[in-house]
Order: C-alpha cells, then structure tokens, then sequence
C-alpha cells in the first residue's frame, strides 16, 4: 500500500488569502462610489471581511459554481461576475453596516472589481500558481501549462537558419576588402 499523506492546515497561505480578499474589497470600495465600507475600526473590519469572504469563497461559490456550471461555457465566464455578485450580497447580509451599496448595479460593477482585484493580488502575492511548469517529464515533451483545468500544450517555436540574402553571397571588390 502507498503512504497516507497527512493534511496539514497552511496558516501562511490563508493569512495570504485574507490579507488579498480585504485589499480587493477595501480597493473596490475606494473606487466605487456607490459601495460603502464603514467601520469604526476600518482595518480590522477589512480583515474581518475578507477572512468572511474567503470563507464564503471556499465553502458557498463551489456550490454555485457547480449549480451555474453549464451557463460557464454559454456565457464565456461570464457568469462568474453573477457568482461574485452573490458573493458580495452575502457578504453584506453576514457583516450589516460594514459593508453597502446603493443598489444592484453598483453591487455588480463591486463583482467585477473584486473578480478581477482578487486575481490580481492572488497572483501578486503568490497564491495562483506559475503557467509554465518547470518539471522535467514536462520540459522533455515541450511546454505544457495550466491554467487550473487540464494542461494545454503551447507551440515550441524553434530558429530556423536563415538564408543568407544577395548582398552577402556577392563577392566583394578589392577596395570593400581593404
């Protein structure tokens, strides 16, 4: 039999998360003008938000990726914004008077911020994971990369010599070669 791997929690990777989750929810409410944040602690109160919505994105966006899987492909990804959208709602419901927004629409223009934001500093601080893989197997049989579904093979551009043009096959004269 092979071994058990022993799951061990990562404590560095989830303060990680929190510490992206609260930069892009604090950067979406610092842009948009129809979303509040409003603490007495706002620092704490961001941190709090995003350990929330890390948790949310962890254990409720499955669930809502898996019921909305179909319309993934039919929207081009779209409905992934739809996903954060709800995300935020829920957000706001758990954390009352920290977290506002004036009506749907900013609340959805909120979505793709923190979509958006929250990859950007995922992959800012590490958390996503490098396209090219850098195993051996890979590198004997070209690049391969993944964009967290099933590896993709990416052309392998190789020189080709070139021809030489006509200026550098005709013969020089005397004085060039002087």
């Amino acid at each position: 039999m092979g071994k058990i791997r022993k799951l061990q929690f990562n404590w560095r990777l989830m303060l990680v998360q929190v510490v992206a989750n609260a930069l892009a929810l604090g950067l979406t409410t610092l842009i948009l003008p129809g979303v509040r944040f409003q603490a007495e602690r706002p620092i704490v109160a961001l941190l709090a938000s995003g350990f929330i919505f890390g948790l949310l994105n962890a254990f409720i966006r499955p669930v809502l990726q898996f019921i909305m899987f179909r319309f993934l492909f039919i929207t081009f990804g779209l409905v992934l914004i739809v996903i954060n959208f709800f995300m935020l709602r829920i957000l706001a419901r758990l954390t009352p008077g920290w977290f506002d927004s004036d009506n749907m629409l900013w609340t959805m223009a909120a979505a793709v911020l923190v979509g958006l934001f929250g990859v950007f500093f995922e992959t800012l601080l590490g958390l996503r994971p490098p396209l090219q893989d850098d195993r051996p197997e890979a590198r004997s049989t070209g690049r391969w990369f993944s964009l967290g579904g099933a590896p993709a093979r990416a052309p392998a551009f190789e020189t080709t010599p070139r021809e030489p043009d006509m200026q550098e096959i005709a013969p020089k004269s005397q004085d060039e070669s002087l």
